[in-house]
């Protein structure tokens, strides 16, 4: 049905382009707007406009606008809110529909949004809870192109109409702090949590509902690793360049929260993460960790037994201070390790959507993570966390040719993070260019098959060779422990 209508549509778009000021309709008019069978409502006592197709405006019950754009440099999405009122008992169709068209009878694909998340949407739904639902156009990659909004009613049954608000050009960061923001307060609600606040430093913003010294001293760390990351690597050689917008934080007050943003229970033995589909960390308050806090309640138990009120006194305090010593250094670690994703996947190095291995992710965000005694030590520093899971299995290390190829994080996790630390540590030392290639060659991989071709390509075809090397340098950091 369409086909032929926009065909029509189309071919008249031709001369000089309207103007984007009344995409909205905020000029309380239809200007820059063609076509018949719709009508202004709202407008008054603080209500935006929108347009509707209702029976009492239409006498044909019939009736399409359109407005010809080119969009803009920088916009990241169309939104707008809308809803298709349809006959009783009849089943969505494209009679009822706004679209997003271009040369060639190209539809922009659309999504709404939904409880779950934003989701495509092939036909326009009805209201949701009672009010028009919230629609989008992913025009990321458009810029410069010429299309036209098309709010479109061929459906004559009685009762059948549109009803659409205008249009909202959102640039990539706007569009991004919208979605994040309506995501956070609704976790809020539908899981009870504690209110959310947002929290911006120069190129961070968290929605956190911890407390604000905590979020603060969370985005300061981001903060200061961002511009020490760009020193390192770019005097190593790598091309890198800037995100563009800012980098989010989701930040919460217990591991319940994280549970909740991604809809299931964490390990314990996990104290944040990096969110690659929705690009953003996830911490908590380690204070709060489940084992943490069972463990500090068995030892508080356990010092009612001492008689002594003075060496009771002390064994709670030195719980306390070692309790206090440890939260500090994970949740420091835990930061500087997550932002170490975060950025590597922004700025050029790795790519979010391609296929990277599980050792070089890893090991690059290893490799900027070390503190000791709760003070960060520098990106590439000794990590003794590390070297001592290594000492700790006894040479009994994962084959190189198992860890490039395969996911160990269903068996031996704490290891495999190690030799993942080692590894690009000592690939970067040793073979910088190498490295650098390496990461140039997978960076548009999609598919698992090459990641030992393209490992074998930059550091030699004989992997037992390299095998062998390694294995040296994991013994050398452990003997230098000793």
């Amino acid at each position: 049905m369409h086909c032929l209508f926009l065909t029509t549509l189309l071919g008249c778009c031709v001369g000089q382009i309207t103007p984007l000021d009344n995409l909205d309709f905020r000029k309380g008019s239809l200007e820059g707007w063609e076509g018949q069978g719709f009508v202004l409502t709202g407008g008054s006592q603080g209500q935006d406009y929108a347009v509707t197709s209702s029976d009492e405006s239409s006498p044909t019950r019939k009736g399409t606008i359109r407005h010809v754009l080119t969009i803009p440099a920088g916009i990241s999405k169309i939104r707008f809110q809308a809803y298709a009122a349809r006959a009783e008992s009849s089943i969505p169709d494209q009679r009822l529909d706004v679209l997003l068209a271009g040369a060639g009878n190209r539809l922009v694909p659309r999504k709404v949004r939904t409880a779950a998340g934003w989701s495509s949407s092939l036909h326009l739904l009805g209201t949701w809870e009672g009010k028009p639902r919230d629609y989008a156009w992913d025009v990321s990659k458009l810029g410069g192109q010429r299309f036209q909004i098309v709010i479109v009613d061929q459906d004559d049954r009685p009762g059948s109409h549109v009803y659409c608000t205008g249009f909202h050009l959102q640039p990539a960061e706007e569009s991004q702090d919208t979605d994040f923001a309506q995501y956070m307060v609704e976790l809020q609600k539908k899981h009870n949590l504690a209110p959310m606040a947002r929290f911006d430093s120069k190129r961070f913003s968290a929605y956190s509902n911890a407390s604000e010294a905590f979020t603060a001293l969370r985005l300061r760390q981001c903060e200061i690793f961002y511009d020490l990351f760009y020193n390192h690597f770019h005097k190593k050689g790598f091309a890198m360049h800037h995100p563009g917008q800012r980098l989010m934080l989701a930040v919460f007050d217990s591991p319940e929260g994280v549970d909740a943003y991604l809809g299931m229970k964490l390990s314990t033995g996990i104290t944040g993460m990096y969110h690659p589909s929705t690009n953003r960390l996830l911490l908590y308050d380690l204070s709060e960790n489940r084992f943490l806090v069972d463990q500090k309640k068995k030892a508080l138990e356990g010092a009612k037994k001492i008689s002594s009120s003075v060496e009771r006194t002390r064994f709670v305090e030195t719980v306390e201070r070692k309790m206090n010593v440890t939260v500090q250094d994970v949740n420091l670690t835990t930061t500087m390790h997550e932002a170490a994703h975060q950025l590597s996947f922004n700025c050029g190095l790795l790519n979010r959507q391609g296929d990277v291995p599980i050792w070089l992710a890893e090991g690059l965000a290893c490799y900027c993570e070390a503190t000791e005694s709760g003070e960060w030590q520098a990106i590439g520093a000794p990590n003794t966390g590390r070297v001592r899971e290594l000492a700790r299995v006894q040479g009994n290390f994962i084959p190189l040719q198992v860890f490039i190829n395969e996911d160990w994080r269903n068996g031996r996790v704490l290891l495999g993070y190690s030799q993942s630390w080692a590894l690009f540590r000592m690939l970067l030392q040793e073979r910088p260019q190498a490295m650098k290639s390496y990461l140039a060659q997978i960076y548009a991989r999609r598919a698992p098959e090459y990641r030992m071709a393209d490992f074998r390509q930059a550091f030699g075809n004989d992997l037992a060779a390299v095998e062998q090397r390694y294995f040296a340098y994991l013994r050398d950091l452990v003997d230098k422990r000793k």
